[in-house]
């Protein structure tokens, strides 16, 4: 039995959930002397914070070479199991940037344009669900390009607190699909269909697969799960104390269990454009 199905156990989660919550961003900020050894104290931090709000901010200085230092991050907090996804490069990590490409330019990361709130990889099947991703600012925009996250597990309790049948619809094991990606003529990714909430059997943990982009997306033909989205779309276009918005400036990155998270619109410098490197994982932080 879960939390999802166990009153008692949801009750004495929802309890620890809301006592060890941050609201503030900088309780969340944690500075790295040395990406290349990270301290105990140093992995500590960002481990209690990641259990407690499902992020750590982190600052680290300049660096001769930032993909070396990211992954070197990565490794000692356990985040080795990397998606080698289309565009991924240098063990994993995907230079985030608007390209010029045509065919990247036609996913939405690789451009200049507003992300709606999404976890990373909900196009993934589920047993190549991403459980963790980092994501590191090397050169910020002109100007915008803003990030906005709330743990998806706070997002559950409160919409659990609020209305139970919404939540319930939420975990139907068809509440969303998306089809498969098909590239001249050749599957590129196959059907993923599956909750929205769900409990990640390998760590016990609840997760979330979710976007509000809805080109290309189906949910279940059920009224109540219809509802059901739209009344978490209504609660994520709220702000409410769990709420985070930041805009990551140079030497800024961000380690999470995939949070929940969107992205504003930007206007490049077209001398040195807005570059993030990102790397997703199928486990968890350790």
């Amino acid at each position: 039995m879960s939390i999802l199905n166990n009153l008692d156990k949801y009750k004495r989660w929802r309890d620890g959930k809301l006592a060890n919550a941050s609201t503030k961003i900088e309780a969340c900020l944690i500075e790295i002397s040395n990406p290349f050894k990270l301290s105990c104290s140093e992995k500590d931090r960002i481990k209690i914070l990641c259990q407690h709000n499902n992020f750590a901010l982190f600052n680290i200085e300049q660096q001769n070479n930032y993909p070396q230092a990211i992954i070197a991050i990565n490794k000692q907090l356990g985040l080795t199991d990397y998606d080698p996804h289309l565009y991924a490069q240098d063990q994993g990590l995907a230079h985030i940037t608007q390209s010029v490409k045509k065919d990247q330019a036609e996913f939405i990361p690789y451009t200049d344009k507003a992300i709606g709130w999404h976890t990373d990889g909900y196009y993934n099947t589920m047993a190549q669900r991403i459980r963790a991703f980092s994501l590191f600012c090397v050169t910020p925009a002109n100007r915008g390009g803003e990030n906005q996250w709330i743990d998806q597990q706070m997002v559950y309790l409160q919409l659990r607190e609020s209305n139970p049948d919404v939540t319930k619809a939420l975990t139907h094991i068809h509440a969303m699909s998306i089809p498969e990606h098909i590239v001249n003529g050749v599957v590129r990714r196959k059907t993923s269909i599956g909750a929205i909430f769900f409990i990640d059997e390998s760590s016990s943990q609840l997760y979330m697969r979710y976007t509000q982009r809805k080109k290309n997306i189906k949910f279940l033909d059920s009224q109540e799960v219809k509802q059901a989205v739209t009344v978490l779309d209504a609660h994520l276009s709220t702000t409410t104390e769990h709420h985070f918005r930041h805009t990551m400036t140079a030497n800024q990155g961000l380690l999470c269990n995939n949070i929940l998270h969107k992205r504003s619109g930007f206007i490049n410098n077209p001398l040195n454009p807005r570059l993030l490197l990102r790397g997703r994982y199928f486990n968890r932080l350790n």
